[in-house]
């Protein structure tokens, strides 16, 4: 395709989607993947769809579940709950716990959520260990960590996009982009979709979106004989600083979380702020989740994996043209948010791309950082 209408870099969760609703809707789509599709935190993730606890993305969330639903409607291979599994944010400070719940129904109250106690909770899942209670919320949907973006992606190329993995992009710059080649391609539009490495890629045309900044997440993959039927996550009352190893110390955050799905649990999470080795966090991760599920504690690591996710200054993307270069246009910036609302942002840039339609302020490219 010498000339496409949209010329899209980055194979994730928003590349994917959106060249499926450029091609469906007529648009000739030409998608670049430095290296296959699914390889960062679209594929790498926890494999929950849930809430992101934030009015503005609130909305991209319950258009992406709609669009979820429609996927699966019309795929053999991609499967979506009709219900959510629920998420259980596990705490031991009933107090804090009841200030979220009334924090969270004035924010959503499709989120409808309650205080489980120690015996309630153990009812319900029964592997926890004593001593804790949690806020249950009505979201949480557990799928196969890349299973979303590889349906979008058999979607688009249904739809008569091109997918050319193994092509780095050097240089965006208007409506061209460079290939690590020195090659140049051209289209009508070019996206940029690639998360984390948008301000390198844009350069001093990103504006906002050069603020972008990886935070590097490290999960690992178990059996888990008695698996919980929730997604389930440490309580903000536990969330505390955790030094990675005594010599480097790093700023971030390691927490607990642990989806189930295909009889495969995946166990989290990080918040660092650069790449570490999976393996010497293994035993680390094991071990803090092991004080909610003890079943955890010496289990073997089936795989471990990390990735860097697209993390944003105030955790909102930036969607839309990108101001000083005229056809370019960009999404990214969802942080840990990316299955969870990553295709309604797809639906919206390709809307400003192809309809030129506006983006909300809060959302916008050109806000500043």
């Amino acid at each position: 395709m010498a000339h496409p209408d949209l010329l899209i870099v980055g194979g994730g969760i928003i590349g994917c989607s959106a060249a499926a609703f450029a091609a469906e809707r007529g648009a000739s789509v030409v998608l670049l993947e430095a290296t296959e599709v699914g390889a960062g935190a679209s594929g790498r993730n926890s494999g929950a769809v849930q809430h992101p606890f934030d009015v503005v993305l609130g909305g991209l969330h319950h258009r992406t579940l709609r669009l979820y639903t429609e996927l699966a409607a019309d795929s053999r291979d991609f499967a979506f709950p009709a219900e959510p599994a629920g998420l259980l944010m596990l705490t031991d400070d009933r107090a804090a716990a009841e200030a979220r719940i009334a924090e969270l129904r004035a924010q959503d109250p499709e989120l409808a959520p309650t205080y489980l106690d120690e015996v309630a909770l153990r009812a319900d899942e029964p592997m926890l260990a004593p001593g804790f209670g949690a806020v249950r919320l009505a979201t949480g949907y557990p799928i196969p960590p890349d299973a979303a973006t590889r349906a979008f992606a058999r979607r688009a190329k249904a739809a008569g996009a091109e997918l050319r993995s193994g092509m780095p992009v050097s240089a965006v710059s208007g409506r061209r982009v460079t290939l690590e080649d020195g090659s140049q391609l051209e289209g009508g539009a070019v996206l940029v979709a690639i998360g984390p490495w948008t301000a390198e890629l844009l350069g001093a045309a990103a504006g906002g979106a050069a603020a972008i900044r990886p935070t590097y997440g490290v999960t690992l993959q178990v059996a888990l004989a008695d698996a919980p039927r929730s997604v389930l996550e440490e309580g903000a009352v536990h969330t505390v600083n955790r030094p990675v190893g005594e010599e480097e110390p790093d700023a971030g955050l390691i927490t607990f979380s642990l989806v189930s799905v295909n009889g495969t649990s995946t166990v989290g999470s990080t918040f660092l702020s650069r790449a570490a080795d999976p393996g010497t966090l293994a035993s680390q991760l094991l071990a803090n989740g092991a004080r909610y599920v003890p079943a955890l504690a010496g289990l073997e690591v089936l795989r471990s994996r990390v990735c860097a996710r697209p993390q944003s200054p105030d955790g909102r993307p930036f969607i839309g043209p990108v101001d000083g270069s005229p056809g370019t246009f960009v999404a990214a910036g969802h942080g840990p948010w990316g299955i969870s609302t990553g295709p309604a942002s797809a639906e919206m840039v390709v809307a400003a791309i192809l309809d030129d339609a506006q983006v909300p302020a809060e959302l916008d490219a050109g806000r500043a950082a």
